[in-house]
């Protein structure tokens, strides 16, 4: 069979019909516009029936629908010249089973055809070759690519037309399975019939080499790690294979949860980000993908894994590392070049590094609605404070009547940290103008809505008289310095005490105890949401090491908005004070409100709800099939984070973040039958973990118990911030402003020598001058030689 002699076949259902139908074969349906999806995080997509409409509406303009790879191989016969095409069928037919295959034409000859997995892989193709004054290839497409379906091809205007059947007609479990054997041998012969033919155009990217050489102590280590990448590849990524013929680790860009249909191939000879198009080293990668927070401890980390003491490598034995933590997982979140400055031009790349993408903060269902309007609403629109925003106010809706297979409620303490100018009035705003929108109106933000909980008794009378309670803190840095300072009065310290109690309490009583202020009564299963909002300094100047072993930190979800200040938008599309009209009917489901009359909202109805007794009915969210996978491996993974014993209270919440994540999202989506699928499982691990990531960095770079500590950090980002320009003495001195004397900043600054953070050197200037700086040990030039040691 040729695309030129196979009988063509249309359809005309609607682009609902189409993509139910596929939903119902077993394929994995996604929005195109042209050729493509036009939306992040498209190949993680994983659509079901009830979300068909709401994708047509979310993208009206993509009149596509293509279908995702993985289980599906499609072999994309890219050959304009009609000679070369008809050769490479015929050589595609002997594979077995290929006659059967369904096969794709929108401009012949070029086609496609599709078959069932047998090992899903990633991309595979050919060279690029000139065939007659044609380009020519072929394309396997895999994990992490798609193809049109359905639709007008963006050339001919006509749409797509299948042969042999198409997927509305063949299940995908009766497409003809192809194995990685048949791919590869397929491949060989193509690329072996296109090189007879014409010229080669292209040649797949080799990875650039890395130097070998070098006089400090981090080339060396990465160096030595590229010697024997057998010792600590594995170490970093479980999934990673190795290629018999190359000698090169291969590390799918799927298994690192990321976007990109290229790989990372760590060769002896250098590392390459075929996804990111860019070289790395070792020390990188164990700082991209491994979450050390410095060049120091990623650089220890891969001594310890070489079996090699540091000292070999020219680090001095006294320098202590001032916290060590190895990690064998990834981030989702990138630090700068260990050795490069070429790629973190400007200021914000690291701090905005620990945000989550701007498309997580838009969930599925009512969480994601909600935060949409939030930032069409403000004049400086920041989609993580509306993300923060959505989450306490769906979760105070959930209140105590929700919980997951796990059985977590939906008590959720969430914190923004945005500098000033991140428009955090609208956040806060916006909670009192959703709730107001149910049916009972100003009753229901009445109820559910707490002031700034000042007293232990207050928190206790605000329970007993409503189990459910969402207290929203602005300056929530300052209120919580309030709690956990040295001076800190007992009431307050309670408070803190009560707050850590609370997350608990769900599972079954608070109160009922004598307290330094009077008896609390007993409330049961309460349901407590925090919804804080806070710069970042004022938030790390509050907590000290003891918020950390004692769980305060842990308990915190921490979205991070970064330094990247939002631009301005004259007219916002959106009004706090008229919020959509859909809002309505969403708040009353979420509290269970079944209609009007006298009894009309029912035993179910949230705002019936009474202390002294357990709540009920209760309902209780499912994993969709295969799910639960999902959420253990996520949770199994975390709690296997090496990290120092001090961060253990923190890395041990993680799941739970994502477990309560998970169930709120699946609530907003469905009231009534809550069911977390794997798209919302996946978000929530990645928002968990970002969260416990940016803690991670924030308490390592800012958490210090007294002004020593406070003025090693404050030096220590100071010198940081410079990065390749580095600091003169005089420059620092004058920074500081008198706030420290000659001597103790000298002491300062040695102590962060001691440790590795940053370096004294000499670089030579383009007219023949030397400048003396300190500089971070990660910015470091390369032609810059450290000062001798007096």
């Amino acid at each position: 069979m040729t695309a030129a002699t196979a009988q063509p076949k249309t359809s005309s259902p609607t682009i609902a019909d189409i993509r139910r139908k596929l939903i119902e074969n077993g394929y994995w349906p996604v929005p195109v516009k042209g050729k493509f999806p036009r939306f992040k995080r498209w190949q993680r997509l994983r659509m079901h029936v009830p979300q068909v409409d709401g994708y047509i509406r979310q993208y009206n303009d993509h009149a596509s629908t293509g279908i995702i790879c993985g289980p599906l191989v499609a072999i994309d016969v890219d050959a304009p010249d009609a000679s070369i095409a008809e050769k490479l069928i015929a050589r595609l037919m002997e594979i077995p089973g290929a006659a059967q295959a369904p096969c794709r034409t929108g401009k012949a000859p070029k086609c496609l055809f599709i078959f069932r997995a047998a090992d899903p892989r990633s991309k595979l193709e050919t060279a690029e070759y000139r065939v007659n004054g044609h380009k020519c290839q072929i394309e396997v497409l895999g994990e992490g690519n798609q193809f049109v379906a359905f639709g007008d091809h963006v050339e001919t205007g006509k749409p797509y037309t299948w042969a042999n059947g198409d997927p509305l007609e063949l299940p995908l479990q009766a497409l003809p399975e192809i194995t990685p054997e048949a791919v590869d041998s397929f491949l060989a012969d193509a690329d072996a019939i296109l090189a007879a033919a014409g010229e080669p155009l292209t040649k797949k990217a080799e990875p650039r080499m890395q130097p070998q050489g070098g006089d400090t102590f981090w080339q060396r280590v990465n160096s030595a790690a590229l010697a024997n990448t057998d010792a600590w590849v594995t170490s970093l990524f479980s999934t990673a294979t190795k290629e018999a013929g190359t000698g090169a680790w291969r590390v799918r860009s799927k298994d690192l949860g990321r976007n990109l249909e290229e790989d990372i191939s760590v060769h002896p000879d250098g590392i390459r980000d075929f996804g990111e198009e860019k070289t790395t080293t070792p020390i990188q990668l164990v700082i991209d993908f491994g979450g050390a927070a410095t060049t120091t401890m990623a650089a220890h980390w891969l001594c310890e894994r070489l079996g090699r003491d540091p000292a070999d490598f020219g680090w001095e034995t006294r320098q202590p590392v001032a916290t060590r933590m190895s990690f064998n997982a990834r981030p989702h979140v990138v630090a700068d070049n260990d050795n490069d400055d070429d790629d973190v031009d400007d200021a914000e790349a690291t701090f905005d590094a620990n945000t989550i993408p701007e498309a997580d903060c838009y969930p599925p269902g009512a969480v994601g609605k909600f935060a949409r309007w939030i930032t069409s609403c403000s004049r400086f629109p920041s989609p993580h404070l509306s993300l923060v925003s959505a989450l306490a106010t769906t979760a105070v809706l959930a209140g105590r009547r929700y919980r997951g297979p796990t059985g977590l409620r939906s008590n959720l303490y969430a914190v923004a940290l945005a500098e000033s100018g991140f428009g955090k009035d609208i956040s806060i705003r916006a909670e009192d103008a959703i709730l107001a929108t149910a049916t009972d109106g100003e009753k229901v933000a009445e109820t559910l809505l707490a002031d700034k909980l000042r007293s232990l008794p207050g928190l206790a009378g605000r329970l007993r008289k409503f189990p459910v309670a969402l207290g929203v803190v602005d300056e929530f840095g300052k209120w919580l310095a309030e709690l956990t300072g040295r001076n800190a009065a007992t009431h307050n310290k309670e408070i803190l005490t009560a707050l850590m109690e609370l997350t608990g309490a769900p599972f079954g009583t608070w109160g009922g105890a004598e307290k330094a202020d009077g008896n609390l009564s007993r409330v049961v299963q309460p349901c407590l949401v925090m919804h804080g909002v806070s710069t970042p300094s004022t938030f790390w100047e509050a907590l000290g090491s003891g918020n950390i072993s004692e769980g305060l930190l842990g308990r915190l979800l921490v979205i991070d908005a970064g330094t990247t200040p939002p631009k301005k938008v004259r007219r916002p599309a959106g009004s706090i004070d008229n919020p959509p009209a859909e809002f309505g009917e969403m708040v009353d489901k979420l509290l269970g409100w079944q209609g009007g009359g006298r009894y009309g909202p029912g035993a179910f109805y949230a705002l019936s709800a009474n202390s002294k007794t357990k709540p009920w009915p209760m309902v209780t969210a499912a994993y969709a099939d295969g799910v639960e996978d999902v959420f253990e491996g996520f949770d199994d993974r975390m709690r296997a984070l090496k990290v120092d014993p001090q961060y253990r209270p923190i890395r041990s919440r993680v799941g739970e973040h994502a477990a309560r994540l998970a169930l709120i999202v699946a609530v907003g989506c469905d009231p009534e039958e809550p069911v977390i699928t794997q798209e919302i499982q996946t978000w929530a691990n990645r928002v968990a973990e970002a969260s416990f990531r940016s803690i991670l960095r924030g308490a390592h770079d800012n958490v210090a118990d007294n002004e020593k500590g406070r003025e090693y950090l404050r030096i220590k980002r100071m010198v940081d911030a410079a990065k390749s320009e580095g600091l003169a003495l005089g420059v620092i001195t004058r920074r500081v402003k008198g706030s420290l004397d000659r001597n103790r900043l000298n002491d300062v600054l040695a102590q962060l020598e001691e440790a590795g953070e940053i370096v004294l050197a000499e670089q030579p200037g383009e007219r023949g001058q030397t400048r003396t700086r300190y500089w971070s040990r990660s910015y470091m030039p390369e032609d810059a030689k450290p000062c001798a040691k007096l």
